[in-house]
């Protein structure tokens, strides 16, 4: 009973805003047929499968901080569907090549004096990311190596597991010397003078509980990795001196992922989700996904129905003059703060 449902969250016209060609009825079967193939070295998102292990890595790649644009939200679409593809594929981790941010949020310059033509297509492309990552077959695990502010919260909330690193103090490793790096995580829209849209706050009341989640909201509040497990916004929180390295796990990751990031086989966050990720892929594929849209069917079903309505109303606010001012004099502490 899970396949027709799961078919049904994605057969709306509405779905396809950010796919280069049309998805058939046959394609979103519940077991799909094609091979996975794997994006080139200079795209926006990187994808690998392992499929003995069940397992595939699809890293984010837009440096400096993979920042949501509207051709990087169709990149995180292709990818997780050319990995759905792939039958014999259960589980995908999500990463970054950036060890130090998982993902900044929304692109800010496709949101400060926006064009009009492209704001509504841009907002759907992340409603569209949402949809893919919280509704896919796979079970997704984020592997948070670094800062998950604001969108980038969203994308780790909308997975079925994640993995935190815990940080480290400025140090000397291997005789090179390292910066201090505490990564945070949650939705600080408020910080910045904008609020998160209603269904991106209401997954953070799902994933935390609705006091929690009210005051965070408000507060615009970023949580360091120990009281962002306290709180369940994420489910394990790993340092080096935390975890014993496994040589098997290395040894696959090595081979899994793609070149430009291989070193980060020795990550401890990376060989925690990869353990993560086999453990959801010996599952029962159809067991595991029905149980999913036991607590994931009814809030997709919800954006679906008032996904137009939201287009409307983020567009609507965002161009509003103050909220122009606040989104310019962040950009402006920005600016100061690199110099």
């Amino acid at each position: 009973m899970a396949a027709p449902l799961l078919s049904f969250l994605r057969s709306s016209h509405s779905l396809r805003q950010c796919r280069s060609r049309r998805v058939t009825h046959n394609e979103l079967a519940f077991f799909r047929s094609s091979s996975t193939s794997v994006s080139s070295a200079n795209s926006f998102v990187l994808s690998n499968v392992h499929e003995q292990a069940g397992v595939a890595i699809l890293t984010m790649n837009r440096p400096p901080a993979n920042s949501l644009s509207l051709e990087m939200n169709e990149a995180i679409c292709t990818a997780l569907k050319d990995i759905e593809s792939n039958p014999k594929i259960q589980s995908v981790i999500l990463a970054s090549s950036n060890p130090t941010i998982f993902s900044a949020g929304l692109d800010v310059m496709e949101i400060m004096s926006p064009d009009d033509q492209r704001l509504p297509k841009f907002w759907n492309s992340l409603q569209q990311v949402y949809i893919d990552l919280y509704g896919s077959r796979l079970a997704i695990i984020a592997a948070i190596q670094g800062h998950s502010p604001a969108a980038g919260c969203m994308l780790a909330m909308a997975c079925d597991y994640r993995v935190m690193y815990g940080g480290h103090n400025e140090s000397t490793v291997d005789g090179k010397k390292r910066k201090n790096h505490i990564p945070t995580i949650g939705l600080n829209e408020t910080q910045l003078g904008i609020a998160a849209p209603p269904w991106m706050g209401q997954l953070l009341v799902r994933t935390i509980g609705f006091r929690s989640a009210e005051r965070a909201l408000a507060l615009g509040t970023l949580f360091p990795p120990m009281e962002a497990l306290i709180e369940g916004l994420v489910d394990d929180v790993i340092t080096e001196e935390s975890f014993s390295p496994d040589a098997d796990t290395i040894a696959t990751l090595e081979k899994l992922l793609p070149e430009a990031i291989r070193n980060q086989a020795m990550s401890p966050v990376m060989q925690r989700a990869f353990q993560e990720a086999a453990l959801y892929a010996k599952i029962s594929p159809q067991a595991r996904v029905a149980s999913k849209l036991v607590t994931r069917s009814e809030s997709l079903k919800e954006m679906l129905a008032s996904r137009d309505e939201d287009t409307e109303h983020f567009c609507s606010f965002i161009c509003h003059d103050t909220v122009q001012k606040n989104i310019k004099r962040y950009v402006e502490a920005l600016k100061k703060k690199s110099k």
